[in-house]
């Protein structure tokens, strides 16, 4: 039996619909290809039912999927053990649970059905494994499509937490928000169609955690006053009935304490006295380079960032609550950053964490276009100009990882990190 996604029934006005259009509208010059869709589907998921195959159904409106469908293995060496009741969901989609074969189907929503090739995130999880998140997967829009084999990787004496990804402001549920956890290993999924997610394999059993969530239309962080980017989660031992969590998240353009530092691009020496404007906003660097304004304007907004030894810095940032870290160099020809990406690969079970290969590849063509390798601690950095990048963290024996990471002029990325768990049966 296939499984077969579902969602709630309901009325909404023409009228609200027409708002909703028009609020959409005003913000498209904003987004990239990847946030228009993410945003359009969370249109979608506010607006629904959705009647089984045939799309989500409106007045005057009908929102299409299309069908994808796979099959769940348990990642042994010598066989391909099927995986039944796997939680999986994609792109925000209602969740559906694998049969006894492992096998899924899911109506994805798209915003066309003519031949797009679109890139997807697959979300897939069940306690006693590792959750699987897979975002360099691509379907065509026109037709249904097979996805290759899955693989999860067996993680006995581990616990689980349910919860659900919320709009502070309506308590909406927000669709494929992506959830990251940090405990031993850190695990990343995305939210399902009404904001629910299931997180499998937390290691230890038990403890205080924290945990993060990130959508393109909302602020990262969950304190205004402070800037606070996590919350911390109490887990018990147990299965995903155990274990809960609500995540609200504020929209773009709440005000909100925003923070940062500003470095010498050539000797990353912080760089004091240096005057801060955002927007009508404005505070100066300690001796540290940091920066932090309160009830700070957020979204696409313009960082001015000025010191008499340097060249002034002017840019349209995406302003979400992430810490922003700033080059700033002096008069002259212009070097290049030290590094527009940076982070740390930990090996489970191991203390020297080298020769773990990091690329950063093109999203738009997929070509790689910066490799490092991992220190002894697990360092790299990656220099790629600005632009959206899919970063691969890979090593034989152990399972790959990979994050999207949108770069922007001047700025680096920090701590784009990956924890990978070892392969079943590898030395």
């Amino acid at each position: 039996m296939k499984g077969q996604g579902t969602w709630d029934k309901g009325r909404v006005k023409t009228k609200t619909l027409a708002r909703l259009h028009a609020y959409t509208l005003t913000r498209l010059h904003a987004y990239t290809p990847a946030r228009l869709h993410a945003y359009t589907l969370a249109l979608f998921v506010l607006l629904f039912p959705l009647t089984g195959c045939g799309g989500l159904k409106l007045p005057g409106l009908v929102v299409p999927t299309v069908s994808v469908s796979g099959t769940v293995y348990e990642a042994l060496l010598f066989e391909d053990k099927p995986i039944a009741n796997a939680w999986v969901t994609i792109n925000g989609s209602a969740p559906t649970y694998t049969d006894s074969l492992g096998r899924f189907t899911v109506n994805v929503p798209v915003t066309d059905t003519s031949n797009q090739v679109i890139q997807i995130a697959i979300s897939v999880f069940k306690h006693g494994y590792l959750p699987r998140l897979i975002e360099n997967q691509q379907i065509n829009t026109g037709s249904a499509n097979q996805l290759d084999p899955i693989y999860l990787v067996p993680a006995p004496n581990t616990s689980s937490l349910r919860g659900r990804v919320v709009d502070k402001t309506s308590g909406r549920g927000i669709p494929n928000a992506e959830v990251i956890f940090v405990g031993d290993l850190t695990v990343r999924i995305r939210t399902a169609a009404d904001g629910s997610f299931f997180l499998s394999g937390i290691m230890p059993e038990s403890g205080e955690f924290r945990i993060y969530a990130r959508h393109p239309d909302f602020l990262t962080i969950f304190d205004l006053q402070t800037g606070r980017n996590y919350q911390t989660v109490l887990i018990r031992r147990g299965d995903e009935n155990v274990n809960s969590i609500t995540l609200e998240l504020y929209p773009l353009g709440t005000t909100a304490r925003i923070s940062g530092r500003v470095v010498n691009g050539e000797t990353s020496e912080p760089v004091s006295g240096a005057t801060v404007r955002l927007e009508d906003k404005q505070t100066t660097t300690d001796e540290n380079g940091n920066f932090s304004i309160a009830d700070a304007p957020t979204g696409l907004k313009n960082l001015r960032i000025e010191h008499p030894q340097f060249l002034t810095f002017s840019e349209n940032l995406l302003i979400n609550g992430d810490p922003l870290l700033i080059f700033m160099f002096i008069p002259g020809n212009l070097p290049s950053l030290p590094f527009t990406i940076s982070g740390k690969v930990t090996l489970q079970g191991e203390t020297n964490h080298s020769g773990v290969r990091v690329e950063a590849k093109r999203k738009i063509d997929d070509l790689v276009v910066d490799v490092a390798t991992t220190t002894i601690d697990g360092n790299y950095a990656l220099w790629v100009p600005p632009g959206t990048y899919l970063v691969k963290a890979s090593i034989e024996g152990f399972q790959s990882a990979e994050r999207e990471v949108i770069v922007r002029k001047g700025v680096a990325v920090l701590n784009v990190d990956f924890n990978l768990a070892r392969l079943e049966g590898s030395p």
